[in-house]
């Protein structure tokens, strides 16, 4: 009976502090007879405090950081740049950066883009690069407290942690309840999976606020010379002079049978009037 009030009371302590979530926010993780084991490991694990990369200090230790550049180079330094891009992220082994997508684009107007996410020590080296090539057009910081989400959940997860601490307890003195001891094992397996989650869920907010992404983008210059647009009018004089034959046709086939019409109709009025007259 004592095993059951126990019990009880943690139920009603797991409920207060909403420890548990619906399903459909995430899979639960089934109890099995090796997460006791599980559970001792998962309870015994601590996070470290976010580092501060670069001069950042105090609270901007929970700020996340993306920077955003547009530079204009001349056609034929877009592709270089671009690869010289990649190659120094892929250098910057130290500086952990990943280079989470690019596209690169080859006519009459060349495209590049690349969005990375590298340490805050390593993100001047990149914007040089993209920058000193060409013209800035547009260049931005954006930043994002994330202090209180970051805080919050560390508070939740040691909560979890107590929490399980207190179901393996019981887990141990109910060895003989059988009825009780099922009842544990749920509620274990439910708590595993919310820790689980809330370390995935602060593993995700602290590399948010240790990396910065990067977003460049890489345009063309609109004007080069004199003679480029006359040059590339003439080298596209055979497919001009192709459409505007098929565009011609077209309309032609379009305005023959209206004009039959309009002559049909011209000849009706014509008729219609010498009649009034006479």
């Amino acid at each position: 009976m004592r095993l059951f009030n126990y019990f009880f009371a943690l139920l009603i302590l797991g409920s207060s502090s909403g420890c548990s979530e619906s399903s459909s926010d995430r899979s639960t993780t089934s109890y099995s007879p090796n997460a006791h084991t599980a559970s001792n490991r998962v309870a015994d694990i601590r996070f470290p405090e976010p580092i501060t990369g670069g001069n950042r200090g105090g609270q901007d230790q929970y700020i996340a950081y993306e920077h955003f550049l547009t530079a204009e180079l001349p056609a034929e330094e877009v592709e270089p740049v671009f690869h010289k891009l990649q190659l120094l992220c892929q250098q910057e082994m130290e500086k952990k950066c990943t280079i989470l997508h690019s596209s690169l684009r080859n006519d009459e107007k060349s495209y590049g883009r690349i969005h990375l996410r590298i340490h805050p020590t390593g993100v001047d080296k990149i914007i040089d690069l993209a920058s000193k090539q060409g013209r800035v057009i547009q260049q931005e910081t954006k930043a994002e407290d994330l202090q209180d989400v970051i805080i919050d959940n560390q508070k939740r997860l040691e909560m979890l942690l107590q929490y399980q601490s207190r179901l393996i307890e019981l887990e141990q003195k109910s060895a003989s309840d059988i009825d009780t001891l099922i009842k544990v094992a749920e509620k274990l397996a439910s708590v595993q999976s919310d820790i689980e989650y809330s370390q995935g869920k602060k593993a995700e907010l602290l590399k948010r606020t240790q990396m910065d992404v990067v977003h460049i983008e890489l345009h063309s210059k609109s004007y080069t010379s004199f003679w480029r647009p006359i040059l590339d009018s003439l080298s596209h004089f055979r497919e001009n002079l192709s459409d505007g034959l098929s565009e011609a046709i077209t309309a032609i086939a379009y305005l023959i049978p209206w004009t039959f019409i309009a002559l049909f109709l011209f000849y009706m009025i014509r008729i219609i009037w010498r009649r009034t007259r006479a």
